[in-house]
């Protein structure tokens, strides 16, 4: 199989991260196909292919002739990223990036969270090609989204309330990376492929906790207001895997999985290895934080 990627095939490009990808994809000048559910409008440059994701047949049929597949998908389906990975095995795909993003699949325990189903099956299933010598595959590792958790309030922090929800103590330091370095990243990959061959790449815009975030929040938003409430994760992870046990489903169930790996260091730390040059990312200042944090706050004002 040749190393050099021209043809890329994307999943998910409208999403939060596929769309970063795509825009990312383009810049540095793929054949870029957008895999789609349904016809729509895309940036200038990137071909579309209406395909029905169900269908073995139907995603075979459109990532033939494509040296690399990205899945930039997000839910809690197991069945789609599996078969759009034995898809590209099927048309002789050469690289596939899962659809991760997010923290390190090699440590022990991340995957065994519930929420991370779908990452745990897409691992397993591209490690076991590579096995076989059918593909390759590359995992971005980008730790927590930096400027949606700080947008969405996942970080923990209500900025425009000065409400401050802290997971745990708030001192462990995980990576957070932006969602536009992601993007970068994640195409860079596709420009290093023998560096990058089956094994997760490791980014990060910043290593930080979040105690850390928030005294960014208070320089750049005034440090009087703040209301800080400290969680206590090991019981609200026990009355969210009860939850979703006894199928009561709701976003804060998939949340706080999340944000218990992000409290604790065995499951979050900063990588060991770091292929922030590697893939084309600098790392920031806290300054740069606190400027993210003011202008995601002028948003919302």
């Amino acid at each position: 199989m040749s190393l050099i990627v021209k043809n890329v095939a994307i999943a998910g490009a409208s999403g939060n991260v596929g769309a970063r990808v795509l825009d990312a994809l383009l810049n540095i000048g793929f054949n870029v196909t957008v895999l789609s559910r349904m016809s729509k409008a895309f940036p200038t440059g990137a071909y579309v292919k209406v395909v029905d994701f169900n269908s073995a047949e139907s995603l075979s049929a459109a990532v033939a002739g494509q040296d690399a597949v990205i899945d930039t998908t997000f839910s809690l389906d197991v069945e789609t990223p599996l078969r759009l990975i034995d898809a590209a095995v099927h048309s002789g795909v050469y690289r596939f990036i899962t659809s991760d993003f997010g923290l390190d699949p090699d440590l022990p325990g991340v995957h065994d969270m519930p929420i991370f189903g779908r990452k745990k099956a897409s691992y397993e299933a591209v490690k076991r090609y590579a096995a076989q010598n059918r593909l390759t595959y590359t995992v971005v590792a980008c730790g927590a989204f930096l400027d949606w958790g700080l947008s969405s309030g996942f970080a923990g922090l209500d900025l425009e309330g000065k409400q401050a929800s802290i997971f745990g103590d708030g001192n462990n330091v995980v990576p957070w990376t932006t969602l536009n370095d992601v993007g970068i990243a994640t195409a860079n990959v596709l420009i290093h492929p023998h560096e990058t061959l089956n094994r997760p790449v490791y980014v990060h815009t910043v290593f930080m906790s979040q105690n850390q975030v928030l005294d960014e929040a208070k320089k750049g938003l005034g440090k009087e207001g703040w209301n800080t409430t400290y969680n206590d994760m090991d019981s609200l992870l026990e009355k969210a895997l009860a939850d979703l046990q006894a199928g009561r489903i709701s976003a804060s169930v998939f949340e706080v999985q999340i944000q218990y790996c992000l409290a604790t260091k065995r499951l979050a730390h900063p990588w060991a290895r770091d292929d922030n040059s590697l893939l084309g990312l600098k790392e920031w200042d806290s300054d740069k934080v606190k400027e993210l944090i003011q202008s995601i706050a002028h948003k919302t004002a």
